[in-house]
């Protein structure tokens, strides 16, 4: 009889435990597409909706060859974006750019060239193409992308080619650009 009664108050503890909870809401205010987050019931400390926000992303990540996913670091751009709107930036307060360096550079192939190199569909394209449809501008390092053996026909479109990843982080920080560094 204890166990019998054991076992009710224990279910019905679970059960008040799952209805208590608060339900996840994942929204995509901005890139609908990616970079999901939760819209939270209470938050303490939020983006200022009046304020512009200048912010430079650094990436970096490396190419798994075999991922039908972009890497964290590039979708949290998209996250990125998502956060502040939620926190009700508008997307025409954001400033955002994404300088795309190193390991990272054979990610802003265009989708034929990205196929030929990896035998893969690339998940970066329709990544990058939304992130830009939004306001964000993506620039590879001239120097990696060249010597990655990369010529400029291959080069997902509206990709702008800095002198170098260091001259437009120096570049970009100096017009007041928050920075980020993303492996």
């Amino acid at each position: 009889m204890k166990l019998k009664i054991a076992l009710i108050l224990l279910l019905s503890f679970g059960v008040n435990l799952t209805y208590g909870q608060e339900k996840k809401k994942w929204v995509n205010p901005i890139i609908k597409n990616y970079g999901g987050i939760l819209d939270l019931e209470r938050v303490d400390v939020a983006p200022d909706p009046d304020m512009e926000y200048k912010i430079l992303v650094e990436l970096v990540h490396k190419m798994d060859k075999k991922s039908k996913r972009p890497a964290f670091s590039a979708t949290n751009v998209a996250r990125l974006m998502n956060l502040h709107g939620v926190g009700g930036v508008k997307p025409e307060n954001l400033k955002v750019v994404v300088v795309i360096h190193g390991q990272a550079t054979s990610s802003v192939l265009n989708a034929e060239s990205y196929k030929d190199k990896y035998d893969n569909e690339s998940p970066y394209v329709p990544l990058y193409k939304e992130l830009m449809e939004a306001g964000v501008q993506v620039v590879v390092c001239g120097q990696s992308y060249v010597n990655y053996g990369y010529t400029f026909d291959k080069l997902m479109d509206n990709v702008k080619v800095g002198t170098s990843a260091l001259t437009t982080i120096t570049t970009y920080t100096q017009k007041g650009y928050t920075y980020f560094k993303w492996d």
